[in-house]
């Protein structure tokens, strides 16, 4: 993963400087402990016909062959009419993160360059449609 500069654009898509908006929370996600246990991810898509958007979704080993969902992420800022567009371009960032992570990038920098891509926990956020109605 490129370092950001502090006076760059923000990768988030904010418009705002790097140093005010995601810089701080950035640092924390690098300094916060990880949590154990062994994961893998899934990339897909979240949504109903018509409106998509790509998804990333965690699981948690829970023993052999075993697993849980643990989170679910999705890029609220890429909407398709199409399922497999959405999901084809959550594949594409999420082989880029693993690419970062299995060159010594490790699990921090992983979770960094989805949040750069703009992927969020579905806790994070709300997608509300405008059917037209007062």
């Amino acid at each position: 993963m490129e370092k950001v500069g502090r006076n760059s654009q923000c990768p988030c898509g904010s418009g705002k400087k790097y140093k005010r908006c995601c810089e701080g929370k950035d640092i924390q996600i690098m300094e916060k402990p990880l949590p154990t246990g062994k994961f893998r991810y899934e990339s897909g898509s979240y949504g109903g016909p018509g409106d998509y958007i790509p998804s990333i979704v965690g699981y948690k080993e829970t023993g052999p062959d075993s697993w849980i969902e643990h989170l679910c992420l999705v890029k609220p800022d890429a909407i398709f009419c199409e399922e497999d567009s959405a999901s084809d371009l959550a594949e594409r960032h999420l082989a880029a993160a693993r690419v970062i992570a299995d060159s010594g990038g490790g699990p921090q920098e992983f979770a960094l360059s989805l949040r750069h891509e703009g992927y969020k926990r579905v806790s994070d956020f709300r997608i509300v449609k405008d059917t037209g109605t007062v």
